[in-house]
């Protein structure tokens, strides 16, 4: 909240609020006061003031001329606050405020005054880094996260009966919509909706503003360009608790990604959980609080990635492929019907409805007629499979007919439910062979599975058909514990909530803290002074009990959210107390950028060392520097995770 008080003295000047007392002291020279007479009290009987409120700026000036031998007495709110003839009262929160007129004279003050009560209608808040962060750019719904569809009850986060799983949603059209805001004025500006290349809009059953339908369904609606603004409302959790939250509020009849209701549509108002340069997190709760929906977004630009090799292309082998099939399915190992199987070009779907247990127990093969490979060429392969349900162990194998000793791979990789699994190779050495066979295993499904198999591939690499091949990554992907976890090593630097100090200016001389605050797992640190290098805004968590063994890697996870970027910081794990200059160090980073918004800082497979001796302790302290930093930086650190090794 930010309030200002000014009394006007002249036009344009400005004094700060001096004590009633002091100011009434000076209304009267000694020299020509006899004693006060208390029959000689002012009175407000049959006058009035003036007073105006401008809406905009959340700013009341009051002003009032007195008859000689008088002065104001301003109460603002109860509290006495001057005896100058206009006064005025700014305040950055929407309320309602009251001013009073009393009258002073050398006898003293009226017993009663004139009241009048003014209201600022809305929150004046400064939003110049939600504009920053929200504006000039395309939002897309995030289907890569988990829940970035979801609903449940109101007063929540909108995630308790129901979250979209990875590409959940990937055969309606929502992900290829796309959103922007501009900011046109000091609230909002104006919002534009596509549909995407599909041109449909993804509506609830029981919306009726398009047609209607038993269940989820693409409207045909078409683009639309309409108007948005920051506001505040007042929301309660789902404990009772209230609060003023900051909204998204577009204009009545606007269009969004998934209309989850005709009262959306008419009055789409969003929630804004989170809020980055590249994440946010709305909530829309009906007027009847019967649901709260949550719809995740990012700003980063799609990346379609690789998807195997190109199908389409004149050089793939399978597109003119010949075959029998052939299936072997056996629930504990004694032969049943086979599973049912659909082709429609390149795309083929297995029912499987019985349970297996083991590998080769659900076997199932494409016996090639047409196909052949030679010794004299080197081979890529690539194919798409789908599972309806978590899916471990199936085997994929490029084999010879006739001969299970020979072939180009034999795999078993791991599927889950809904996620396309990308399975390719390149460049293998050429085998001679007559025939090829494309032999799949999904033994140890569950009863009731279907698996799609999709944009199968073989062709000659030496035919280049476009494809650009996927960088394999440094690091492993990592399976982190949750943050409340008891794997969770570091929970204690989420609790303890104690932080020190050093700060210093360019000359290395120090300076005082920054301004401090820690709530609910989150230290908030802001700058009230400029750094110029390393080392020169240092933070330290420390004291906290911390066991890490001699030789054991671990993995280390931070988010740290900032209002601005910054050119350079620095993260470090070390033992606490270290008496020797910190050389006893878990995981080290110096030197990197934080982007403005949310930024994860992730350290994989660390082990503790004092040079290059390996070493063990049981408390430690975290480190973290923002030297360099302009007066006003602020960083938020979080969600803070150390746990052993992970890797997958």
């Amino acid at each position: 909240m930010i309030t200002k008080i000014y009394n006007k003295v002249k036009a344009g000047a400005l004094l700060f609020l001096l004590p009633l007392t002091a100011m009434l002291f000076t209304a009267c020279s000694p020299d020509e006061f006899d004693g006060a007479d208390p029959n000689g009290l002012p009175t407000v009987s049959g006058i009035d003031f003036d007073i105006a409120v401008d809406q905009e700026t959340n700013q009341m000036i009051a002003s009032y001329t007195p008859q000689p031998g008088t002065y104001p007495v301003w109460i603002l709110d109860g509290t006495s606050y001057s005896t100058l003839e206009e006064v005025g009262y700014k305040n950055s929160e929407a309320g309602t405020h009251t001013i009073e007129l009393r009258l002073g004279n050398r006898n003293g003050i009226s017993q009663t005054g004139i009241k009048k009560e003014y209201t600022f209608n809305e929150s004046k808040i400064d939003y110049t880094n939600d504009f920053r962060r929200i504006t000039e750019k395309e939002w897309r719904i995030d289907y890569s996260e988990v829940a970035h569809m979801a609903c449940g009850p109101a007063g929540t986060a909108g995630t308790g009966w129901w979250s979209a799983q990875p590409n959940d949603k990937k055969d309606f059209g929502v992900y290829d919509d796309r959103i922007t805001f501009t900011a046109d004025n000091r609230k909002g500006g104006s919002y534009t909706y596509s549909a995407g290349e599909d041109g449909l809009t993804y509506v609830n059953t029981g919306t009726t503003k398009w047609g209607h339908q038993d269940a989820d369904w693409d409207a045909t609606i078409g683009d639309q360009t309409s108007t948005w603004s920051f506001e505040v409302y007042e929301w309660e959790d789902a404990d009772g608790n209230k609060s003023q939250q900051t909204y998204i509020q577009l204009a009545p009849n606007t269009l969004f990604p998934y209309i989850s209701s005709d009262a959306q549509y008419e009055n789409p108002r969003f929630r804004i959980e989170t809020l980055t340069a590249k994440k946010m997190v709305l909530i829309y709760e009906t007027p009847d609080r019967s649901i709260a929906w949550r719809f995740i977004f990012t700003s980063e630009e799609e990346e379609k990635g690789f998807t195997g090799f190109d199908p389409n292309s004149d050089f793939n082998m399978w597109k003119n492929v010949e075959y029998n099939m052939f299936f072997w399915y056996a629930p504990g190992w004694n032969q049943i019907a086979d599973p049912g199987f659909e082709a429609n070009g390149n795309d083929y779907t297995i029912f499987l409805p019985e349970a297996t247990t083991d590998q080769w127990q659900a076997q199932m093969a494409f016996k090639t007629l047409n196909i052949s490979t030679s010794a004299a060429h080197n081979y890529d392969f690539s194919c798409i499979l789908n599972s309806d349900k978590d899916l471990n162990g199936v085997t994929v194998k490029l084999v010879m007919e006739g001969d299970d000793n020979v072939f180009y791979f034999a795999d078993r990789i791991d599927l889950k439910a809904g996620q396309d699994y990308i399975f390719w190779k390149s460049d293998m050495p050429g085998i001679d062979m007559e025939h090829v066979n494309l032999f799949f295993d999904f033994g140890g499904c569950q009863a009731g599975t279907t698996v799609n198999i999709y944009n199968i591939v073989l062709k000659d690499h030496a035919n280049d058909d476009g494809t650009v091949l996927p960088v394999t990554p440094d690091t492993p992907t990592v399976d982190w514990v949750d943050v409340n976890s008891p794997d969770n090593l570091g929970a204690g630097f989420n609790t303890a909530g104690t932080m020190g100090f050093w700060w210093a200016d360019a000359g290395w001389s120090q300076i005082a803290d920054p301004t401090f605050s820690y709530a609910n797992g989150v230290y908030t640190i802001k700058a009230d002074n400029a750094t110029v290098s390393e080392w020169q805004a240092q933070c330290s968590i420390t004291g906290v009990p911390l066991h890490i063994e001699q030789g054991q890697a671990y993995d280390v996870r931070v988010t740290i959210n900032t209002n601005m970027e910054l050119g350079r910081a620095t993260v470090k794990v070390n033992k606490d107390p270290d008496v020797t200059n910190d050389p006893n160090t878990l995981c080290y980073k110096g030197d990197f950028a934080l982007e403005d918004g949310e930024n994860v800082l992730q350290f994989i497979g660390v082990v503790a060392k004092n040079g290059d001796e390996e070493i063990s302790f049981d408390q430690g302290k975290m480190i973290f520097d923002f030297g360099g930093c302009p007066a006003g930086f602020e960083a938020k650190i979080s969600n803070i995770i150390i746990q052993k090794h992970k890797a997958e």
